[in-house]
C-alpha cells in the first residue's frame, strides 16, 4: 500500500478486520452477560456483579479501568518531550497501593457500601455525600470526554480516519455492552483488553527498539543527551516535572482515581471477600508498574529514533560503507525528520504508521489497543455514574419523599431500579459523546486528565482519610476544608488553562505545575479541616459528646472495645466460601 506524502500509511483491509473483530468481541461479551443466568435483574448484579468476582479479574479490571489513552499515548509523549524524569512517578505507587489496600479497602468492605459516597453520608452528613457524588460525576464526564476525543483526533491526524467516527464507535459500543451486561460485562471485557493492551505495548516497544538501533543504543543515546535526568530535583513548584512532583502526582492524583472514586471502589466491592479485594489492590503494584515502564520506555525509543543517528538502525558489512562516511571520512550524523505533529500525543501513532503501517493489520491492532483503553475507561465510568446517580441521588430523594417507605417496598423496586440504571447508562453515554466533541483546545492528554483529577480529587481524599483516621473530624470542619480546597483547585486549573500563552506573566498560583494539584489541594483541605473541627468541638458540647460509628474508622484507630468490629463479617465470608467449595 502506497504511503502518504508525510510517510504515514492509510488503514488497509487487514487493519479494519482486526479492529472490527476486537469491537465484536466487546459487544458479544455484553450480550452474553446481559442474558446469562436470567439477565441483569437486580441492582446488586448490575452494579456490583453480586459481589462475587475473584481476585485476578478484579485486579485486571482495576488496572484497565485507568489505563486509558492518557497512559498509552500521553506517557510516551511526556517522556519524548520532557525527558525521563517522569519515570520517577513509579515510586509513588509504593505509597498509593498500600494505602488503598490497608486503609481504604478494609473500611469500605466493613461498611458494606454500594457507592463510595455513602461513606461520606454515614461519617459526616448528606451534604458531603452530594458534594462527593457531584465531584465524581463532573470529573468522570470530563475524563470520559478527554479519553474519547484526544486519541480520536490523534488517529485522524495520522491515518485520516475521521475523529467523529472514532468518537461514535467508542460511545456506541461502550453504551451497548455496559447497558446490556452491567459490571460483570465491563469486568470480563476489561480482562480481554488487559491482554490486548499489554501484548500490543510489548510488541510496539520491541519492534520500535529494533528499528531505532537496539535498546542498548536507545538507552545510551538518551543518557548522552541528558534525557535520563531521574535525579532532577529543583526547589520550584512551577517546574513542570521534577523528582518530587513526579512522586506526588503518582501517589495523590491517582489516589483520587483509584481510592475515592466510584469507578475504583466499585471494583473492590465486587470482590468475593475483603482479603481478595486487598490482594487485587496490591497486585496492581507490579501490573501498573510494568505497563507504566513499558510506556515510558516507548518515549525513550521515540526520542532515539527521531533524534539519533540514522545509521544506528542498520548494519553494514564494512563500517566505511555506511552513509555516515564519505571516502573513509566521518560525516555529520544523519538524523530523521520528526513528524510534523500538532500535539505530542500524536508522536507514537505517527511512528507506528510511518514505520510499520505497511505490515497488514499492525495499525489496526494498535488502534484496537487505543480503543481498548478508551472503551475500558468509558464503560467503567458509565457503570460508576449510573451507580452514583441511583444510590446517592435518586434513592435518597425517593426515601425523602416517602418517609414511610419500608424495606419490602425498596425490594419491590429492584427490577425498576435495574432498568433505571440502564437508562442512566444510556443518558451518561450520550452526555459523554457530546462533551467529547467539545473537548478541543485543552492541551495534552496528560495535562487535561491530571489537572481535572488533581484539582477536585485532593479535597475528596482529605474527607475520606480524615474520616477514617481521625475520630475528632466533624462535619462542619471537613465541609469548610473541602469547599476551600475544591474552589482553590478549580481556580488554579482554570487560571492555568486560560493563561497557557502567557503563563510566565500570570498570577503565581496559576504557574504551579499541574502535577502538584492533588497534593496541594489535599494539604489545603487538611490544614483547614483539622483546626476548624477543633474549633467546632470547643464551642459545641453536642459535638464533643458525639460518638463515631466504629465501623467508619480504620480498625487500628477504633476504641479498643471496638477493635473486633468487622471480624464477624470476615468469619461469615469464610463460612460462605467454604460452603461454596463443598457444593
Amino acid at each position: 500500500m502506497m504511503a502518504n506524502a508525510n510517510g504515514t500509511h492509510p488503514l488497509g483491509a487487514a487493519d479494519y478486520a482486526v479492529f472490527s473483530i476486537f469491537l465484536g468481541v466487546a459487544a458479544i461479551t455484553g450480550i452474553y452477560h446481559g442474558l446469562a443466568k436470567g439477565g441483569q435483574r437486580t441492582t446488586s448484579r448490575y452494579l456490583l456483579a453480586d459481589r462475587g468476582v475473584f481476585t485476578l479479574p478484579v485486579a485486571m479490571t482495576l488496572l484497565v479501568s485507568f489505563v486509558s489513552p492518557v497512559l498509552l499515548l500521553g506517557f510516551p509523549a511526556e517522556v519524548y518531550v520532557h525527558g525521563g524524569v517522569f519515570i520517577n512517578s513509579i515510586f509513588g505507587n509504593f505509597i498509593l497501593y498500600p494505602i488503598m489496600a490497608f486503609i481504604f479497602v478494609p473500611v469500605y468492605y466493613d461498611c458494606k457500601l454500594t457507592s463510595a459516597y455513602e461513606y461520606l453520608d454515614r461519617r459526616y452528613n448528606f451534604v458531603l455525600r452530594i458534594i462527593g457524588a457531584c465531584i465524581y460525576i463532573f470529573q468522570t464526564c470530563c475524563y470520559m470526554a478527554i479519553v474519547t476525543y484526544a486519541p480520536s483526533l490523534a488517529i485522524e491526524a495520522v491515518t485520516g480516519f475521521a475523529f467523529w467516527k472514532s468518537i461514535l464507535i467508542t460511545g456506541i459500543v461502550c453504551i451497548f455492552y455496559t447497558a446490556m451486561g452491567g459490571l460483570k460485562a465491563v469486568i470480563w471485557t476489561d480482562v480481554i483488553m488487559f491482554f490486548v493492551m499489554f501484548g500490543t505495548t510489548i510488541m510496539v516497544l520491541i519492534m520500535g527498539s529494533i528499528r531505532a538501533g537496539g535498546f542498548s543504543y536507545v538507552w545510551q543515546f538518551n543518557k548522552e543527551q541528558g534525557r535520563l535526568n531521574l535525579g532532577y530535583c529543583p526547589i520550584d513548584v512551577t517546574e513542570r516535572m521534577t523528582l518530587p512532583n513526579a512522586i506526588a502526582q503518582s501517589a495523590f492524583v491517582k489516589m483520587s482515581l483509584w481510592a475515592v472514586s466510584q469507578t475504583g471502589v466499585q471494583r473492590f466491592l465486587a470482590a468475593k471477600s475483603k482479603k481478595q479485594a486487598q490482594i487485587s489492590a496490591l497486585l496492581n503494584l507490579p501490573f501498573y508498574g510494568l505497563i507504566f515502564l513499558l510506556a515510558c520506555l516507548e518515549g525513550l525509543v521515540l526520542y532515539a529514533f527521531y533524534h539519533g543517528d540514522i545509521t544506528s538502525s542498520y548494519s553494514f558489512p564494512n563500517t566505511t560503507d555506511s552513509p555516515a562516511f564519505d571516502n573513509g571520512s566521518m560525516l555529520e550524523p544523519l538524523r530523521r525528520q520528526p513528524p510534523n505533529y500538532t500535539s505530542p500525543d500524536q508522536i507514537l501513532i505517527y511512528f507506528i504508521s510511518q514505520e510499520f503501517g505497511n505490515l497488514p493489520g499492525y495499525q489496526g491492532l494498535f488502534i484496537a489497543c487505543l480503543f481498548a483503553g478508551s472503551l475500558s475507561t468509558v464503560s467503567s465510568g458509565l457503570n460508576g455514574l449510573s451507580a452514583v446517580t441511583l444510590v446517592d441521588i435518586i434513592r435518597p430523594f425517593r426515601k425523602w419523599r416517602r418517609k414511610d417507605q419500608d424495606e419490602a417496598d425498596i425490594q419491590s423496586r429492584e427490577e425498576y431500579d435495574t432498568r433505571l440504571s440502564k437508562i442512566l447508562t444510556l443518558i451518561y453515554g450520550v452526555v459523554g459523546l457530546g462533551l467529547a466533541f467539545l473537548a478541543s483546545k485543552l492541551g495534552t492528554l496528560l495535562k487535561m486528565a491530571f489537572s481535572v483529577f488533581g484539582a477536585l480529587g485532593g479535597p475528596l481524599i482529605g474527607a475520606f482519610l480524615l474520616g477514617m483516621l481521625w475520630q475528632r473530624t466533624n462535619t462542619r470542619g471537613i465541609l469548610m476544608g473541602v469547599i476551600v480546597g475544591a474552589l482553590l483547585g478549580l481556580v488554579m486549573c482554570v487560571g492555568n488553562f486560560s493563561h497557557q500563552d502567557d503563563l510566565e506573566d500570570s498570577f503565581g498560583l496559576f504557574q504551579v505545575s499541574f502535577y502538584w494539584y492533588g497534593l496541594f489541594t489535599l494539604l489545603v483541605t487538611t490544614a483547614i479541616a483539622v483546626p476548624a473541627s477543633e474549633i467546632v468541638r470547643h464551642f459545641s458540647p453536642a459535638e464533643r459528646a458525639k460518638q463515631v460509628d466504629p465501623v467508619l474508622l480504620l480498625s487500628y484507630v477504633r476504641p479498643k472495645r471496638y477493635q473486633s468490629v468487622g471480624k464477624e463479617a470476615e468469619l461469615d465470608e469464610m463460612k460462605t466460601n467454604m460452603e461454596e467449595k463443598k457444593q
